[in-house]
């Protein structure tokens, strides 16, 4: 599990524009320097849950495992169902601020005025970073298959945290493995296993203020 995700997530656009060939393949033709870990943009808490979807439905698809993208979504209703295929499903055991309570200033900017064109607006971006602690399920029909779709999992987390950490994730750790007495119900029938991960985000907020009419932009 060294390959980039970048290309990864490549492969599977390659698929959708119509280039045949596995992930794999097609990483092998496309394997490059991996980037360094350095964000171009900032990333909210949610933004982290769609990009872990993003990565189990790319690099683990051939083993038919979903990705969940509903928090708490209990895909067993009936104690007595077995499963088809793994599932990973999720939920945020809490979300705090880190050290701001609340958000700060982080840049002025000056945007469009979506009614009139010969307006501009004056703005401010605020940002608040958050502590997050979330937990990953993973569901599947028996021990064997549960315990190679979790550690094929932890394998992607840590391989790839470039990506994530690209994409505006501040920090992205193991936090542990455990048994949640939530799932005692459903272990007759199906296997589960609680990985539980701690994440930084920032989430910001736009805010204009003030219009300024008659600004040349060079």
């Amino acid at each position: 599990m060294n390959e980039d995700l970048g290309l990864l997530l490549q492969a599977s656009q390659d698929n959708q524009e119509g280039v045949v060939g596995t992930a794999e393949t097609i990483i092998e033709n496309r394997k490059k320097k991996q980037p360094p870990l350095k964000a171009n943009k900032s990333a909210t808490l949610q933004d982290f849950i769609k990009m872990v979807g993003k990565i189990v439905s790319v690099a683990l698809k051939d083993r038919e495992v979903e990705f969940v993208p509903d928090e708490g979504n209990r895909i067993i209703v009936d104690p007595a169902t077995t499963v088809e295929h793994p599932y990973i499903t999720y939920k945020i055991i809490e979300r705090t601020p880190k050290g701001e309570k609340k958000p700060r200033e982080r840049e002025s900017l000056i945007g469009e005025n979506v009614h009139r064109d010969d307006e501009r607006r004056q703005g401010r971006v605020y940002g608040q970073k958050f502590k997050c602690y979330i937990q990953f399920d993973v569901i599947a029909s028996e021990y064997s298959e549960a315990d190679e779709v979790m550690n094929t999992f932890e394998d992607l987390i840590l391989s790839y945290a470039h990506y994530f950490k690209k994409n505006g994730v501040a920090e992205l750790l193991f936090e542990k493995h455990f048994t949640d007495e939530n799932f005692d119900v459903y272990r007759q029938n199906v296997s589960v296993r609680s990985l539980q991960y701690y994440v930084e985000v920032e989430k910001l907020t736009v805010v204009f203020d003030s219009e300024i009419k008659d600004i040349q932009i060079n």
